[in-house]
């Protein structure tokens, strides 16, 4: 596949959505499910990726968010890592994109800046988790879903021991909590339990293991704008080769996000849009205009993706409950772009 570096500064491209949504449409709690359907149901996933791939996403993003030993734990799966790293590749590979990128989520460890065992600890986790995929079969480490820049920093440390893959870091920003696509299951009652435990793709939870899953669950509360400086100097001082936010906030404040961060650093930048769960299916009306538009929709992509080509991004993904009619807008909004950048 071809070399993303040689495309920096270069083609706008687009990033695939996640697969939660389209998974939560078949009745399956990605959170949950996501690391078994990877080595049981390939195809599943397979299919959800596909329907990125047709919408028009050149860079496809593996099904690896949960991939660190402490995620995996949660599901006791940490046995599993290597081979859940190599059929994530696999799947990804077989959908033929322009490119790959590995995502590696945060570990939900209880982290101390101050405490060189905490620091080492977390380090060792990304470390391992990028080891897990050895150096053939994708372009680039995609670490997503961070809020905590101490954390931030331990990932990239971590994947600097191991590779020198080019690294995507991106980090959410805003005001606006990120909640997550389906319902956590710490929040059924005891009846629900059991029908949730006789539904099961898999069959064989008991009962009070259930709610064992809960770090991708929670609401992401995003790391303050005043703050954005600060991480972005980070990112880029410990070998980021493309800085990313993702925000929930309104329209205007993406664009001026992204505005601003093009003023921090000469790096590509990626901009994630998080598309809120519960205004799945709402279309905007043409007669408002985007500025008095909060929400993203499959109608508000394409003018946002140009707003946001004119700030100078490269990178665009909208995220959250996104299905593949957002990636489809905004992938057709920058088709044949190259990057704007002042």
């Amino acid at each position: 596949m071809p070399d993303i570096e040689l495309r920096f500064d270069k083609d706008m491209l687009v990033l695939s959505a996640p697969i939660d949504a389209v998974l939560a449409r078949q009745g399956i709690d990605s959170a949950r499910d996501r690391q078994y359907l990877n080595l049981m149901e390939p195809d599943v996933v397979q299919d959800a990726l596909n329907l990125e791939m047709v919408a028009g996403a050149q860079c496809l993003v593996t099904t690896t968010e949960d991939i660190t030993r402490a995620r995996l734990a949660h599901v006791r799966m940490d046995d599993d890592a290597e081979r859940l790293a190599r059929e994530a590749l696999v799947i990804a590979n077989d959908a033929t994109p322009q490119h790959v990128l590995v995502e590696i989520g945060p570990t939900g460890l209880p982290l101390n800046p101050s405490s060189k065992a905490s620091l080492n600890e977390n380090r060792a986790q990304y470390a391992d988790a990028a080891r897990l995929f050895g150096n053939e079969g994708f372009d680039a480490f995609f670490l997503n879903g961070f809020t905590n820049i101490s954390d931030m920093k331990c990932a990239l440390m971590g994947i600097a021991q191991v590779s020198d893959k080019p690294v995507f870091a991106s980090m959410a920003i805003g005001e606006e909590a990120l909640e997550p696509v389906s319902a956590p299951a710490d929040n059924l009652g005891d009846a629900d339990m059991a029908d949730q435990v006789a539904s099961h793709a898999f069959g064989f939870y008991e009962p009070v293991e259930v709610p064992l899953f809960t770090g991708a669950r929670k609401a992401r509360t995003p790391l303050p704008f005043e703050q954005w400086p600060e991480a972005v100097a980070a990112m880029e001082d410990l070998g980021a080769d493309v800085i990313g936010f993702e925000t929930a906030d309104p329209i205007p404040k993406a664009v001026e996000y992204a505005q601003q961060t093009v003023r921090l650093t000469k790096l590509p930048l990626l901009a994630q849009l998080y598309v809120d769960p519960t205004l799945q299916g709402k279309k905007s009306s043409p007669l408002v205009p985007l500025a008095d538009i909060g929400e993203y929709t499959p109608d508000t992509m394409g003018p946002v993706a140009v707003k946001l080509y004119g700030a100078g991004v490269q990178f665009l993904r909208a995220t959250g409950a996104a299905t593949p009619a957002f990636t489809g807008a905004l992938a057709a909004t920058v088709a044949g772009l190259d990057v704007h950048r002042n």
